[in-house]
């Protein structure tokens, strides 16, 4: 068991978080502090929001599913919650169960430039140019809420609350890549297997124009912040071990890497990855299998 003081004040008073279990509440000198307790073993990440937010509730599988927006930007609050529910059913049916008893989205600024979303144990803080404020009937090519939802929430199990990697060469493969993934499988199931191809078409002309300036390197040794290999490679790399060895496949060898490395176990090494995707393939896609994270 691992607790963790943390403090979280709402303007909008709601000060239970449901993931964690409250030991104590005061106030002083006009500010109001909690003490929580987390239930599970969770790495040390946390960060903290605050605003007159309005909130919207639902739930997944007997999951909380609360969004934390500022009241006039709530026309893509119910896009983000039906895309929540998507990602939820997908992961806990192909990786494993969701470790809290809630997820929380909250609005964050859109004058942080640069960044779309990021995600924390049962929370994840998302812009609100990119996701709340956003007029995304604009864009046909592409549904940024389908994209965001399903790779912060993805980061649950990828990087957040369960596997969570030593910040050395490889590990943004065990959380980026495996986000980047997730994120596409859900693609597919909303928009189809034609207009994945475009997609994957996009981040790998990405990664070609990216060359000229960024370090080439293996994805499997991938450096920490090399989003260019990482994010855009990384998902070039597993849509080719998909048509490869199948999606459902792959997702096996997820979710027994998840079955041996969720934290608080050791963590893993990019490589303890590759070998899951090899224990699960014929011996013939092995060298293949190989190349592409190794090469």
């Amino acid at each position: 068991m691992i607790s963790y003081d943390l403090i979280q004040y709402f303007i909008s008073k709601i000060p239970l978080m449901a993931n964690f279990l409250i030991v104590g509440s005061w106030k002083e000198r006009g500010r109001n502090y909690f003490h929580y307790s987390s239930p599970v073993p969770i790495p040390f990440r946390f960060a903290v929001s605050s605003g007159e937010y309005a909130v919207k509730r639902a739930s997944q599988n007997g999951i909380a599913i609360e969004v934390y927006y500022h009241p006039t930007h709530h026309e893509n609050v119910y896009h983000l919650i039906a895309e929540a529910k998507n990602t939820i059913a997908y992961c806990e049916e192909n990786f494993g169960k969701y470790p809290f008893r809630s997820i929380r989205f909250a609005e964050i600024s859109g004058f942080t430039e640069g960044f779309a979303a990021t995600a924390y144990p049962a929370a994840v803080f998302m812009s609100e140019a990119m996701t709340f404020h956003a007029d995304i009937r604009k864009e046909r090519r592409r549904d940024v809420i389908n994209e965001l939802a399903g790779h912060e929430l993805s980061h649950q199990w990828w990087g957040t609350a369960q596997i969570a990697p030593d910040d050395r060469e490889g590990a943004a493969m065990l959380t980026e890549t495996l986000a980047m993934y997730t994120e596409l499988m859900l693609f597919k199931r909303a928009h189809g297997i034609e207009a994945v191809k475009k997609i994957v078409a996009m981040h790998q002309e990405i990664y070609e124009r990216g060359k000229g300036y960024t370090t080439e390197e293996p994805l499997y040794k991938v450096k920490p912040g090399n989003v260019h290999i990482s994010y855009n490679k990384g998902l070039v790399a597993m849509y080719q071990l998909y048509e490869l060895i199948g999606e459902e496949k792959v997702n096996l060898a997820l979710k027994q890497f998840i079955f041996r490395y969720s934290f608080p176990n050791y963590p893993p090494a990019s490589i303890d990855l590759i070998n899951e995707f090899l224990s699960v393939s014929d011996t013939s896609f092995h060298k293949q299998i190989k190349k592409i994270f190794m090469q």
